[in-house]
């Protein structure tokens, strides 16, 4: 049986770079409500040049809406860059101070035998308490546990690879950073994120520029679009840095992958079921 597969001959992140266009049309679309007689003779002028028609004309809109918004997104990537980097800077301060090991020993010996009492050592105590939680966290142990459970499955399922890790083995990370299905969620949510991060800054590009755009209820808008892509970006990072929550996230991609895996070897083993051809119309070699 011959079965030809059209689909795969989209790249699968098509969707993703189509995305640009959002930030794009509300920033053209602002423009022309801003200044509608702009807009007017920009169209006459280019259709004096160039005699297009509706419909060639409206692809001449979408794709100079997909070349401006794209900057857009370039933009916003930039700005969830340095969240992310923000966020990298303060947990490291974190480690290097109230987390570090030089201050615990410090500690111990301000405090004494038999341990003092009084109000800056239970102050410095709490604070310590809560910068050594950022570098472990009790609620990720039993996360781990199967995790690791489930990562040693999957290479020994999917690559034939058995191995037994140590607690303080470099490689544990690796087999974790590694092995996997992206979840879908994150993924979509970070481009969620960028997207309306984008529109937003669109929008307060075209504030600037236009004067007659100024009013409350555009202001409002682009507001809420921002806001609305940074809090889904500082959730994503929080998500990212948190012990307990990317422990978990790991935990349901090595499952996803697990669960892959099974459904193809049951596919795969499925008795009289004859082997079909695929034929991607895809880019190959």
């Amino acid at each position: 049986m011959l079965k030809i597969d059209i689909s795969k001959a989209i790249s699968p992140r098509f969707g993703t770079y189509l995305l640009g266009i959002v930030p794009g049309l509300y920033f053209e679309s602002s423009i022309a409500l801003g200044q509608p007689h702009f807009a007017v003779s920009l169209i006459s002028r280019v259709r004096e040049i160039f005699p297009f028609g509706p419909f060639a004309l409206l692809g001449v809109f979408l794709a100079s809406a997909l070349f401006i918004g794209q900057g857009f997104f370039l933009l916003a990537w930039i700005v969830e860059l340095l969240i992310v980097s923000a966020f990298a800077i303060w947990r490291y301060a974190i480690k290097i101070t109230l987390g570090s090991g030089w201050l615990y020993r410090w500690f111990g010996k301000l405090q004494g035998i038999p341990p003092k009492q009084n109000l800056l050592i239970r102050a410095l105590g709490k604070a310590m308490f809560w910068g050594r939680r950022h570098n472990f966290s009790f609620e990720a142990r039993p996360i781990l546990k199967c995790l690791y459970i489930a990562t040693k499955q999957l290479l020994k399922t999917q690559y034939g690879i058995e191995r037994t890790f140590n607690r303080d083995d470099s490689e544990w990370g690796v087999w974790y950073a590694v092995l996997g299905k992206p979840l879908k969620d994150f993924g979509e949510a970070s481009m969620f994120a960028k997207t309306f991060l984008g529109t937003g800054l669109a929008g307060l590009t075209a504030l600037y520029a236009l004067p007659p755009l100024r009013m409350r209820y555009f202001l409002a808008l682009s507001l809420v679009f921002m806001f609305s892509g940074l809090f889904t970006s500082v959730n994503l990072v929080l998500w990212r840095f948190s012990p307990a929550k990317s422990s978990l996230a790991r935990l349901r991609s090595v499952l996803l992958g697990l669960s892959e895996l099974k459904a193809m070897t049951e596919k795969e083993g499925k008795p009289g079921e004859e082997p079909t051809a695929t034929i991607s119309a895809g880019s190959g070699g």
